[in-house]
């Protein structure tokens, strides 16, 4: 309902419920716009509510939102009657004029009416409220104006960013353009030269071709002319051979004959008697002369006859040459589609044969598909049948938790039935879960200790990952893993948990395997605990919990064969072993051990950092060198304190001789006897000693050490510091582990491309790297000027590799990019940069040829006037080398060294350069950091 306030009338003069049938007919809109913070100190000012009404409007926990806040604040000033009514209008006509207006009609006043009745002194809070009405919209004209700056800041800044990026751009841009212009011209003068080349030898070709064409057409006359006189000859030959034969005949027919004679002079008679007689007769002679004309008329048409025909033969041989050279022709190409033939023939059969193998792995890969199929199919049987389980444990879950809400909500019945008051509410303290890790073991945080085994590679997969696909919930005060109930509990991710009694554990199963394979239980012994729980030959221990006083837990899922031991050494009472059936893995690995292709599933590799000989405690005849890379094939062998090891090729990762050497712990304590025996020697003078480690290529000993609050990097599993495992640990004292390293694991790479080049000392590697860079498989890395910002912005991306100098708040730095570009290029990226930096190229995962020019004296004199027009001294260089030499121990990786074999920087440079050549062969190997 809307009651409208008549303009001549004040709302003072309204009794109580035309006010508060006014407020309640906006009710909707105050309680969504109305801010109860913001009204009740004017309200307690005008003494209609107290502090804990306001307390109650602003903080009952029953008033959820802000809506039922202001509703309660309306309930409430509703009975206060009309003063009530006053004061909310008047707090709304400071505080939201707009609802004033919208409710009464009128424009508010901001007298403080109310609140003068109660206080007084009229004027003065008239004054104070209109100066407080007046700072309230300046510092609301002020924050405008300040979002207004901000927001010009910002978008300034962004243009600013912008700008930069642009400039940046435009820079490159132009670089860019101005070294295509400078190609673009060598090229455009190359294209040039060769275009005026091309015309020459365009020309000469010509010109030989017509020369060609010439000398053919006039060999061809030749031939052709030849070739008739040939036939002239035969022609002749023949038409003599006739004439001869037939004047032969003619001699021998015109021999005379004496019959003949006298017949012939009788008829040469008759003839002269005739002869007179014709010549005496005319109209014979005219009779011979018309037969003389008509044998001549006939002699000229036998003429042209003969010419024409001539004519027609000599079209015929022409015609006869064109079809003998249109049958060279086909013949030629004849021979050529024969050759075709054969070929397409040979490829149709290759391709024949290609189409049968494809079809055999298209029936394969049908035969696999479908294979994977009914794998999948039964995956997502499993997964339904998982799915499932978890549905039905989780109604459980919840009505458990309902079971428990109601036995929670008696109790609280029953204690507010005995207290009558309800105790004040208190925040659940947070509480931290126990749970396995699976690359460490959870102990007590008060034990500082450290372990002695080699760090492996991480598991693919834990006990825990594979519980909790099955939905199982904790016990409360208990660890969720290890459930209480029967022995043995199977779940659907296929590990089994089973509980015994552990004391002398390794008296009741033996155990075979390692890191690589995985621990299995390879006997028992019958009427054991182990035995009697229902373990069996086969098993994969996956996890151990030790249920004592302090509970541990140890995942030996990628556990060496060493460590299993030693954990199952230190059970005692109960204890829960997580297990897992591989029968396959099982069978082959001890398969291989009964054919002695191997002694136990143990597989890793190590860099060792002490030399050992027979005199330094090595065991049998294989000694071993510093800087060595090995491959450790058994962490138990034989039973004693030795590890079984092989030489490594380090161009092909193959085995090569083999033997024992001391395990890690009593490698520590040889080492820590060399140190001693070390620190007995007397001392040797510092020139002495410098030529003495200048000379000497193979170092006896590489110090590497880790922090004592650090895990040590020789055992997987545990906090416990240098481990004898042969020995009990009770006694052992927290933080009493050494942290000298005498072996590092160390894992393989294979670089795709060439390696980048990083040559030591410094000093030497500068004028060495000048003399490299000129050659086509080297190339310069060019660095970068940055400011501090830009700096800051590549560093934490990761993006610098190394400072060459600092100048003016400018720093020249490597960075990534520009070693990847070079390194695209295929070639060696030269860096001038310290030892100190290949920490950091590989956290990038850039593997540098590491090249350390070993020093003496000696060597220096060769170089010393080249040094020297690099300002150079003897003692500058010698301090460098010193410097440098003390980094070679924390390198992450192998190095090469060049000791001597040269005689000026030329041989020098060679012999980097067979170095570099080398060490790219070779396979990285790159240390793993300590945990």
């Amino acid at each position: 309902m809307d009651i409208a306030v008549s303009e001549d009338k004040e709302i003072k003069d309204l009794d109580e419920e035309s006010i508060w049938d006014l407020i309640e007919s906006q009710r909707h809109i105050i309680t969504s716009k109305v801010r109860p913070c913001h009204i009740t100190p004017f309200l307690r000012q005008c003494r209609v509510i107290g502090e804990t009404d306001e307390e109650e409007i602003l903080f009952a926990p029953h008033l959820n939102h802000r809506y039922m806040r202001t509703g309660h604040m309306l309930d409430l000033l509703r009975t206060r009657g009309k003063k009530g009514g006053l004061a909310f209008l008047e707090s709304l006509g400071f505080y939201n004029p707009e609802i004033y207006t919208l409710i009464t009609g009128k424009e508010p006043t901001r007298d403080c009416s109310s609140m003068l009745v109660e206080k007084g002194n009229l004027d003065l809070i008239q004054f104070l409220m209109n100066e407080v009405m007046k700072a309230q919209k300046w510092l609301g004209e002020e924050k405008y104006h300040r979002h207004r700056l901000q927001d010009k800041f910002r978008s300034l800044e962004d243009q600013n960013q912008q700008l930069k990026t642009e400039l940046k751009g435009l820079k490159t841009a132009e670089a860019n353009l101005s070294r295509i212009k400078m190609d673009w011209n060598h090229h455009h003068d190359e294209m040039i030269r060769l275009k005026e080349e091309s015309y020459q030898i365009l020309m000469r070709y010509t010109n030989t071709l017509r020369e060609k064409e010439m000398s053919v057409t006039r060999s061809r006359e030749l031939y052709q002319q030849v070739d008739d006189l040939r036939m002239e000859n035969k022609k002749l030959k023949l038409e003599f051979d006739v004439e001869r034969r037939m004047s032969s005949k003619l001699r021998e027919a015109f021999k005379p004959k004496e019959d003949q004679l006298l017949n012939l002079k009788g008829e040469i008679d008759k003839l002269r008697s005739r002869i007179q007689e014709l010549q005496i007769n005319p109209v014979t002679i005219d009779m011979l002369e018309q037969e003389r004309v008509e044998a001549l008329e006939d002699k000229q048409d036998l003429m042209k006859e003969i010419s024409s025909l001539r004519l027609e033969l000599d079209q015929a041989e022409r015609l006869r040459n064109e079809y003998l050279d249109e049958k060279e022709n086909m013949l030629m190409e004849c021979a050529t589609l024969k050759i075709d033939c054969d070929m397409y023939k040979d490829k149709i059969t290759s391709l024949q044969t290609q189409v049968l193998e494809l079809q055999k792995e298209r029936d394969e890969a049908y035969s696999a598909r479908d294979e994977a199929q009914l794998q999948i199919s039964k995956t997502i049987m499993d997964k339904d049948l998982c799915r499932r389980q978890v549905i039905e444990l989780q109604d459980t879950y919840r009505e458990l938790n309902k079971e428990l809400l109601q036995l929670r909500s008696n109790r609280n019945k029953q204690e507010k039935v005995t207290n009558n008051k309800t105790p004040p509410r208190e925040k659940p303290k947070l509480k931290r879960l126990q749970a396995v890790n699976p690359r460490t073991t959870s102990y007590d945080s008060d034990e500082s200790s450290c372990s002695s085994q080699l760090p492996l590679k991480k598991p693919e997969s834990s006990p825990e990952s594979l519980l909790s696909m099955t939905g199982a919930t904790a016990a409360p005060e208990q660890d969720w893993l290890f459930l209480r109930g029967p022995p043995q509990m199977k779940l659907m991710s296929k590990i089994s948990l089973y509980k015994f009694n552990g004391d002398g554990i390794l008296d009741q199963i033996e155990i075979i395997g390692g890191n690589s394979t995985g621990i299995f239980i390879h006997k028992i012994k019958p009427g054991s605990p182990a035995y009697n729980c229902g373990l069996e030959p086969g098993f994969q221990i996956m996890m151990v919990e030790n249920n004592d006083r302090d509970p541990k837990k140890t995942v030996l899922e990628d556990a060496s064969l060493e460590e299993a031991v030693w954990t199952l050494k230190q059970i005692k009472g109960m204890c829960s072993l997580a297990i897992r059936h591989k029968g396959e893995a099982y069978q082959t690995l001890a398969e291989n051990i009964k054919k002695k292709i191997a002694t136990s599933g143990d597989s890793f590799y190590i860099r060792v950092n002490v030399s050992f000989d027979k005199e330094s405690g090595a065991i049998g005849e294989f000694t071993v060198q510093c800087n060595e890379i090995l491959h450790i094939t058994d962490t138990i062998h034989k039973g004693n304190n030795e590890w079984k090891a092989f030489r490594v090729n380090r161009n092909t990762m193959a085995d090569m001789e083999g033997g024992t050497i001391p395990n890690y712990y009593w490698a520590q304590h040889l080492l820590i006897g060399t140190i001693r025996n070390m620190m007995q020697q007397p001392p040797s003078s510092k020139k002495q000693g410098w030529k003495k480690s200048s000379s000497n290529q193979n170092k006896f000993m590489r110090i590497v050490s880790t922090e004592i609050s650090q895990k040590n990097p020789h055992w997987l599993l545990f906090d416990y510091g240098t481990i004898n495992p042969n020995k009990e640990q009770d006694d052992k004292s927290p933080g009493s582990c050494f942290t000298l390293m005498p072996y590092s694991l160390v894992r393989p790479c294979h670089p795709p491309s060439l390696r980048p080049v990083i040559i030591a000392p410094t000093c030497i590697g500068k004028v060495v790297l000048e003399k490299l860079k000129d050659l086509a498989e080297y190339e310069k890395c060019k660095y970068e000027c940055l400011n501090s910002t830009e700096y800051a912005a590549k560093d934490r991306k990761g993006d610098i590799l190394g400072v060459i100098e600092v100048q003016n708040l400018l720093r020249s730095c490597y960075t990534r990019t520009a070693v990847e570009a070079v390194v695209a290029k295929n070639a060696h990226c030269l860096l001038q940069l310290g030892l100190d930096c290949v920490k950091q190229l590989h956290k990038v995962e850039i593997y540098p040829i590491v090249i350390v020019i070993r020093l003496c004296e000696k060597n220096i004199k060769k170089i010393k006037k080249i040094m020297q027009k690099y300002g150079v001294t003897e003692d500058l260089l010698l301090q460098c080398y010193q410097r440098e030499e003390t980094c070679l121990d924390t390198l992450p990786c192998l190095y090469n060294s060049i000791a001597n074999g040269w005689s000026d920087l030329d041989s020098l440079v060679n012999l980097v350069k067979a170095a570099i050549k080398d060490e790219q062969k070779k396979i990285v190997w790159i240390e793993e950091n300590p945990l």
